[in-house]
């Protein structure tokens, strides 16, 4: 049975809400075949392979939904996905230059973090430190508590 988008939308939703992510990624799968130029069928791929531990065809994945995103909003929620996979990899570099790109367009306090972490795993200290400070400024109780994290 061939959903139409919304459709793909609401069922791979669904599976990612209850942990069923072997169902999510086949799903994922067949929407990026049956709409390849729909960022969102990307997007939702990136998650997918995420959540099964495919993290180099999820940085892949969050890189082709962020070239097609029309939005800020949008290319943040991609690139921090597509980052994620990239620490998850080891390749913290590569995460927080596509970080950078988007660094100037949205103040997101879940930027921050893993722009905090991804300095951090790649021994920037100072950049690090930048950005602890950029989350204080937008909420001073998480930087506390990364802060406090990273400590212990």
């Amino acid at each position: 049975m061939e959903f139409h988008s919304a459709g793909y939308v609401a069922q791979i939703t669904i599976y990612i809400r209850n942990n069923s992510n072997v169902e999510a990624y086949a799903m994922a799968k067949e929407f990026t075949q049956h709409y390849p130029e729909d960022a969102i069928a990307h997007y939702l791929l990136s998650i997918a392979c995420f959540w099964n531990a495919r993290y180099q065809e999820s940085a892949h994945e969050g890189l082709v939904a962020f070239d097609k995103c029309t939005t800020n909003d949008d290319m943040v929620e991609c690139a921090l996905i597509a980052a994620s996979a990239y620490y998850q990899l080891g390749e913290y570099e590569k995460g927080l230059h596509l970080l950078s790109l988007i660094e100037s367009k949205a103040l997101n306090e879940s930027l921050e973090k893993l722009m905090f972490l991804l300095s951090l795993a790649a021994k920037d200290g100072k950049g690090a430190a930048m950005h602890l400070d950029a989350l204080y400024r937008i909420n001073q109780a998480a930087a506390e508590r990364m802060a406090l994290a990273y400590l212990k």
